[in-house]
């Protein structure tokens, strides 16, 4: 019994070290997206999934640890939940991205079709002034 307790507090130690060592490792590098193209309520989007991957990793890993230093395997039970609402969370985060992306190409379309007017408008223009010399 004197061993489980040391080896929670021998976890509880380690808490805060796997912490800061999750906050330091570097993802995988993603090509730099243009604000002007995507957006910026997109961007925002993308930039809140990529927060919640690494939060997630992060969790993965102190989960890992704690299985670890589990002795009757509540880990091996909350796992599964763990991964369910992670997965929940992460299926919002695409789903606020998708809505951002179509709101862009929306206004991407509305700007193309406006342009093609103005365009056929000074045409007209220039039709009627070549006609009245």
């Amino acid at each position: 019994m004197a061993i489980q307790r040391l080896a929670s507090f021998g976890f509880l130690a380690v808490l805060p070290f796997l912490a800061a060592c999750n906050q330091t490792a570097s993802s995988p590098a993603t090509p730099p997206l243009d604000a002007a193209t995507v957006g910026p309520g997109a961007m925002a989007a993308l930039d809140d999934v990529e927060r919640t991957r690494e939060k997630h990793k992060s969790e993965a890993a102190g989960m890992a640890v704690m299985s670890f230093f589990d002795p009757i395997g509540i880990t091996d039970i909350a796992e599964p939940a763990m991964e369910a609402e992670h997965q929940r969370e992460m299926d919002e985060k695409y789903r606020r991205v998708e809505e951002e992306l179509r709101k862009t190409v929306a206004e991407t379309e509305a700007l193309k079709a406006q342009a093609q007017a103005n365009a056929a408008r000074t045409k007209v223009r220039r039709r009627e002034r070549s006609a009245a010399e």
